[in-house]
């Protein structure tokens, strides 16, 4: 065998490898990606004013890495206040966080799936000392 013949089948099954790893992560990412629990619409059907009322959680696959984001809403007057996207990060004891930051305070939401419901813990940053930091805790349901 010549050594570009070599060189060309080395090519070949390295490109092929790749390719099938590549193909085993995507597989894998939407395989974990259908086992989060998470992932969907959730609504706090009791939230009263200023409190947690609804949060989205999306999920997709990107190179064969799962990308989780959020969206949050407050129970506002005439509707719903929105605080916008975050990423999430998924801890080691399994608790997926999400980190919504702001001028005057920043928010962190952790989610612990129930079954059919959802534990949101909101954690209130504020960045001025005098103003304390709250934690409050919500039972949220599946839309």
């Amino acid at each position: 065998m010549k050594l570009r013949q070599t060189s060309f089948l080395c090519m070949f099954f390295c490109t092929f490898a790749f390719l099938v790893s590549a193909s085993q992560a995507q597989t894998a990412c939407e395989v974990r990606k259908s086992e989060m629990a998470e992932l969907g619409d959730w609504e706090n059907p009791k939230a009263r004013l200023k409190e947690l009322s609804q949060i989205e959680v999306e999920g997709q696959c990107l190179d064969g890495q799962l990308i989780v984001r959020a969206r949050a809403f407050t129970s506002c007057s005439p509707r719903d206040c929105k605080w916008g996207w975050a990423a999430g990060q998924l801890s080691f004891s399994g608790v997926l966080t999400f980190r919504f930051g702001g001028f005057f305070k920043a928010q962190h939401i952790e989610l612990r799936p129930m079954g059919e419901r959802i534990q949101a813990y909101v954690r209130t940053e504020n960045h001025d000392p005098t103003i304390p930091n709250k934690t409050r805790s919500y039972i949220l349901v599946r839309q």
